[in-house]
């Protein structure tokens, strides 16, 4: 009750602040007296923009009217970033010295900048203090300025009646607009002026997705703060009033009021003008408060003589229950003995375990013993590992020492074998020349011989035998070519062999270099699974569970503003477990991702991991956590046929859904369980389903329908963190590891018959080269025999005196051959002791490297068997280290468990002494105390049930009374103060009845002042009780002429000049740092217009402490108007693509 007499009482006070805001026609002269100041004219240099290409300043007789025009080539500004070179700048810097300046000390405007807003891609404006005209041809820009000074103080875009919407104000092409405006912020009254400083700087920026944000900053361009609340104080601290149609008048509301029929309409916004339609509405919302506060009053007076009956009769039962004292007492002392019979209990329940924990202990010796006979073991072994290891080195050393002398060796030989073949060539082909001299000698004899012993010989015999000698020979040569084709052949398929069990070879190699790769993934694997099987999140690695309880600490911490998720594959299942393999496929890394709400999370989580989890790379995702999941219905796939990873998908998250959609787009891929029929449904020809980018198959291939149609098969055959059932998973992963085994021990036996094939085809091949070196040494010796036989031709008859003389050159050759023979068998038999002497010395050197390395060999076979040792040694210390620490762990178990066990006898023995301090020892059991409890228990409620109870009776009775009081108390409180408040807002209603009378008949007298100063006459007529306001204009001032007329009756110049009148009158009225006015003279002739100006003009000069500002489409040099404390600002002419159409011949 008292929060509704609270909340009237503060609506109260609302609307006695608004009506202070509100200065009668008194109040303003005497605040223009006390602002009154000396205005010094401005007629200094005007600065020109910087960037402005063509500018012109046009100075009046008295100096004081400056006229700007800007063409439309300006180049873009150098410090603010263009997207296109070709933006028009219409930026107009006229300025004027704001520190200087004795006028309006807070709140008006001192600059406006527009960028991409309406028709301008920039415009600045630097207003005047006192008056400003902004004037151009129409569409050149001018109310876009009004527009831009609206929306850009915080209006909404329906009150500038050119949008409904924000968007609608950036420029055609551009995604974003802003608007700046410049208050000036000095004086008393200016607005936390150590923060903004003289100048306070709005800035409202605008996108294209109908957003926007607000930046206010201080005179040195440092914001101060983005909220649009502090932009509301700002305004209500300088009273400025966006959405009051008076201080901006726009062409829209200016054509509405002008074009108005209805007198209703005119009062209307005559109320909003002067605010006495905010305050009616505040004492009407007042009264309906007080309404209902009546009505609430009421209700509880009704409900009182109830409530008073009620309280009476739980007084009189509360009375008469006493009887079940006793049997309270007796219960409670049953619980304290009952508490305490629960203690001795639990503490006989401590000796199976402290039995338990000496057990164990009295086994860990042997455990320890094992371990240490265990290590021993392997430091024995690792010993005799290091020696041997010492002396291969040594071995090796040595070997690699005497490489060198051996090379040098196995050099010198490989020259003298070469130098002793030269000198045995030599003496060979010596030998072979005198071999042959001699025989062509005997040969020569022999035929003098036979010359002189017969004259005729028959040579046609020896001809024929050579001949058949030939053919045998030829024979043979045919034999061995064969020979030597057939053993070729075999040499090349042994040389073959041996190349295809080496690729064989290699090709095992590396598929059991595969399996043995996959076995320890296998192994890895195992392990995680079987760690798996107590806790669910080390499938995704070993550390996540700590990393998982550090985060849980650090949120319950604060650290986090919201708890992050993750890891994303652990906070979901799947409907159909099916479907497993094809969802990890799709999701992929996002499995073991963790997700944020914003940035500081992202760098506490990662804080987190390089202290749990070093070297672990964890995907992070940031974004904004929200309670609703997307909504996916028109953007996802149609999944009335195959189901989408996003409805197989089950989580309590909405973050969990939102993070796969924004990473994955899952509500785009489809689970189809035959890939033929995936590639059927995707190809982008058969018009795949709507949306569906993706799809997987059972077995996990991915099909790809845009922007290509391709189709990926999967490297994973099996389910690593979906998987439901672990045993299964665990017993074919140890399938699969037996099986790798076998294939690893068979592929090592093929391997070994590889190497022994190898060896003997490599044997085959040497022997077959032997051979075929013999077959070619017998058929070039049968060849050479064969060339000698058929050289040999039948002698014709020569003299023998010629004979003799080829046998006396023959003997000079020979003998000189002969000498030569007798020098070089001289130099060869040199030659060949030199060649023993270094064959002698590569042979010992030789013999000495290969008995380094058959030691070495010996070494190598005793460290391979030492390393068999090594990894026995080194199972059994693991195994027995294993069962240590699981025997270490069984005992700390049990001491845990005992602690645990002694804690809870701890906190039982603390909440009995809460029951009952000092300690009951009782041979009762808790079940038959509770037997006794129970019984006496039933008994109290018997009599309870008959009686009441005497506890709950108090507490209502209580309970009654007190609210009771209260009710009474409140109700007599709010009576007294809707009493108060009848007669305030009785007074409140007098007192704006009186305001408004005087606000009407102050706007009366100066509508008819300013009527007066063109000679026309009129009146003002307000009906406060009908709501109407009727204005009648007469064009003459005695208006004995003509009848009454009111503005329909009137000309456009008329009716125009009637309005300002009008707006002239209702400016007296109010309160703003500044007024705007919208093509005000666009329909008056000369005269008019120019009357109108100079009633502007005089009120501005007499308004010293505001701003005007004036839009209009007409020129205004020629009006002969001009003051110190006026800017002109031209627009410039638009272009709008217009064209002159010929006329027509």
């Amino acid at each position: 009750m008292s929060r509704v007499a609270l909340e009237v009482w503060h609506l109260t006070l609302v609307m006695s602040s608004k009506r202070k805001k509100v200065s009668t026609g008194d109040n303003e002269q005497q605040k223009l007296s006390k602002k009154q100041r000396t205005v010094e004219a401005d007629d200094g240099e005007v600065p020109s923009t910087s960037h402005a290409e063509s500018s012109e300043e046009q100075e009046t007789e008295d100096g004081g009217t400056v006229i700007y025009r800007r063409s439309q080539t300006s180049g873009p500004r150098v410090e603010e970033d263009m997207e296109e070179e070709s933006v028009v700048d219409l930026s107009q810097n006229p300025g004027f010295n704001v520190e200087g300046d004795d006028s309006a000390m807070c709140g008006i405007i001192e600059k406006i900048e527009l960028k991409n807003f309406m028709c301008h891609p920039r415009l600045s404006i630097n207003f005047g203090p006192a008056i400003n005209f902004i004037v151009g041809h129409n569409g050149s820009g001018k109310s876009a300025v009004i527009t831009a000074l609206v929306v850009g103080l915080g209006g909404k875009a329906s009150v500038t009646n050119r949008g409904t919407k924000m968007k609608g104000f950036i420029l055609t092409g551009k995604q974003t607009a802003e608007v700046e405006i410049r208050l000036r912020n000095q004086g008393q009254d200016a607005f936390m002026p150590k923060a903004y400083g003289r100048t306070i700087i709005i800035n409202r920026k605008f996108n294209s997705d109908g957003t926007s944000q607000y930046k206010l900053k201080g005179h040195n361009g440092k914001v101060v703060s983005t909220k649009k609340d502090d932009l509301m104080r700002i305004l209500d601290q300088f009273n400025i009033q966006v959405e009051n149609p008076l201080a901006i008048l726009n062409q829209e509301t200016s054509r509405n009021f002008l074009n108005s029929k209805s007198t209703n309409d005119k009062y209307r916004f005559f109320l909003k003008a002067t605010q006495l339609e905010q305050i009616k509405e505040d004492y009407e919302r007042a009264d309906e408060h007080k309404n209902r506060t009546i009505e609430i009053i009421n209700d509880k007076v009704g409900m009182m003589p109830k409530l008073e009956a009620e309280i009476l009769a739980l007084e009189r039962q509360f009375k008469a229950l006493t009887a079940v004292d006793d049997l309270k007492t007796k219960a409670q002392r049953l619980r304290h003995e009952l508490a305490w019979a629960f203690i001795i209990e639990k503490e006989k329940g401590m000796d199976p375990l402290v039995k338990e924990k000496n057990h164990e202990e009295a086994r860990l010796p042997s455990f320890k013993q094992h371990a240490e006979d265990a290590k021993r073991k392997l430091d024995e072994v690792n010993t005799r590992m290091n020696e041997m290891t010492s002396r291969l080195s040594a071995s090796g050393g040595d070997v690699k020492s005497l490489q060198p002398k051996l090379n040098e060796a196995k050099a010198d030989l490989a020259e003298q074998k070469k130098t002793s073949r030269n000198a045995q060539l030599e003496v060979k082909r010596l030998e072979g020349a005198v071999r042959s001299s001699k025989k062509e000698e005997q040969e020569i004899l022999n035929r003098i011989k036979e010359i002189q012993s017969s004259a005729k010989h028959d040579y046609e015999a020896e001809r024929q035998a050579r001949q058949q000698k030939v053919s045998e020979l030829e024979a043979q040569l045919a034999g061995l070519e064969a020979e030597e084709k057939t053993t070729d052949h075999m040499v090349d398929q042994h040389r073959s062999c041996v190349t295809k069990y080496r690729n064989d070879q290699f090709k095992l190699n590396q598929e059991s270099q595969t399996l043995q790769t996959q076995l320890a993934k296998n192994q890895r694997n195992l392990q995680a699974m079987k760690a798996s099987q107590g806790n669910r999140l080390r499938r995704f690695g070993p550390q996540i569970p700590d990393l998982i309880k550090a985060i849980d600490q650090a949120h319950a911490q604060g650290r986090f503003h919201k708890k992050p998720i993750g890891p994303i594959g652990a906070c979901f299942t799947l409907k159909d477990n099916k479907w497993a393999l094809p969802v990890e496929c799709c999701l992929k890394g996002l499995m073991n991702a963790f997700c944020c709400h914003d940035y500081q999370d992202e760098k506490a989580l990662e804080q987190i991991i390089q202290s749990v989890c070093p070297g672990n790379k964890i995907t992070i995702i940031t974004s904004r956590f929200k309670d609703q999941v997307y909504d996916t219905k028109t953007k996802g796939a149609d999944t009335r046929q195959y189901p989408s990873v996003l409805d197989m998908i089950q989580s309590d998250e909405p973050m969990v859904y939102n993070t796969l959609i924004d990473q994955q787009t899952v509500e785009c891929v489809l689970l189809i369980e035959d890939g033929r029929t995936a590639r059927q449904v995707m190809d982008p020809e058969k018009n795949p389903p709507r949306n569906a980018r993706q799809a997987f198959t059972l077995n996990g291939d991915q099909v790809i329908s845009q922007p290509t149609f391709r189709y990926y098969s999967s490297n994973q055959d099996k389910v690593k963190y979906l998987t439901t059932n672990v045993e299964d998973d665990i017993a074919a992963i140890e399938a699969d590891i037996v099986n790798l085994q076998k294939k690893v021990g068979q592929m090592r036996q093929t391997s070994t018959q590889l190497e022994g094939d190898i060896q003997s085809n490599q044997q085959l091949e040497r022997k077959g080269s032997t051979q075929l070196m013999k077959i070619r040494d017998k058929k070039r010796k049968i060849t050479m025999e064969i060339t000698e036989l058929k050289n040999i031709e039948d002698p014709a008859p020569v003299d023998v005196a010629t004979y003799e003389e080829e046998v006396k050159l023959l003997r000079q050759q020979i003998e000189a051959n002969e000498a030569q023979l007798l020098v070089k068998q001289t130099v060869y038999r040199e030659q060949e002791e030199v060649l023993k002497e270094a064959d002698d010395k590569f042979r010992k050197i030789e013999t000495e490297v290969k008995s380094k390395i058959g030691a070495a060999d010996q070494i190598k076979e005793e460290v391979g068997v030492i390393v068999s040792q090594l990894e026995e040694c080194k199972r059994h210390k693991k195994h027995y280290d294993a069962k240590l620490k699981e025997q270490e762990l069984k005992i700390r178990d049990v001491k845990d468990r005992i602690v645990k066990y002694q804690q809870e006898i701890d906190d039982d023995i603390a909440k009995a002494k809460e029951i009952h301090e000092e300690r009951i020892t009782t041979r009762r059991g808790s079940r038959n105390l509770g037997n006794e409890i129970a019984q006496i228990e039933r008994q109290i409620k018997a009599q309870e049930k008959q009686h009441g109870d005497p506890a709950e009776i108090g507490r209502q009775y209580k309970e009654k009374r007190d609210s009771f009081t209260k009710i009474r108390k409140e109700v007599h409180q709010l009576k007294a103060f809707c009493e108060s408040l009848d007669v305030a807002m009785s007074k409140r209603f007098d007192r704006y009845s009186e305001f408004r009378r005087y606000i009407a008949l102050r706007i009366k007298t100066f509508f008819a002042m300013f009527l007066n100063e063109r000679g026309y006459s009129g009146k003002i007529t307000f009906s406060h009780k009908e709501g109407t306001l009727d204005m009648i204009v007469h064009p003459t001032k005695s208006g004995k002429d003509e009848g009454n007329k009111d503005l329909r009756s009137l000309s456009g110049g008329e009716r125009s000049f009637s309005t300002i009148c009008l707006i002239l009158a209702l400016w007296k009225s109010m309160e703003c740092p500044f007024r705007c006015l919208d093509e005000f003279d666009v329909f008056m002739d000369m005269v008019n217009r120019r009357i109108s100006m100079e009633i502007l003009m005089n009120t501005a000069k007499e308004a010293k402490d505001r701003q005007f500002i004036f839009l209009s489409p007409l020129n205004m040099s020629n009006l002969g108007i001009s003051s110190n404390r006026m800017r002109i600002f031209e627009m410039p002419t638009p272009e709008r693509g217009q064209q002159t159409l010929d006329p027509d011949p």
